[in-house]
């Protein structure tokens, strides 16, 4: 007595070049998420950085006894010197700028972010920092 066969001649191995397209869409689906987890982690690690940075300018600030706030020129210096502290190897300081944002006393400070380039190719990614000036926040505490 014959038994039956679920699968014809035709059928016999297909199961391996699938096998090939799915695991190769697993890889590629875990590695472009590692490469976007590993972009975003370093983006908000430059955020952190440029944040400080722009905070550390702001405190060069003068405000005068009549009220007036004096853009000091070693706002930038400050706040390039703190990045350069705590800077990562896949970043770059783009820019410094302190004096008046929104009409408000400020530091801005723009880091640029090297993406991981795991599957995507590498590209640098800007972010901005805007540390504004707050009662009391001045060295010294003017």
């Amino acid at each position: 007595m014959k038994t039956a066969t679920f699968c014809s001649r035709t059928e016999k191995g297909q199961s391996a070049p699938v096998f090939a397209v799915v695991v190769t869409a697993l890889v590629l689906f875990i590695v472009g998420v590692m490469d976007y987890m590993v972009t975003t982690a370093r983006a908000m690690e430059a955020v952190g950085i440029a944040d400080l940075s722009a905070h550390a300018g702001v405190q060069e600030l003068n405000v005068l006894p009549n009220g007036v706030i004096e853009i000091s020129p070693g706002g930038p210096g400050a706040a390039a010197a703190l990045y350069a502290r705590q800077r990562k190897s896949y970043t770059q300081l783009a820019n410094v700028y302190c004096g008046r944002i929104n009409s408000r006393p400020a530091c801005e400070v723009a880091v640029r972010v090297k993406s991981a380039g795991f599957l995507i190719p590498q590209h640098w990614i800007t972010v901005r920092a805007v540390g504004y000036m707050d009662y009391g926040s001045t060295r010294g505490g003017q």
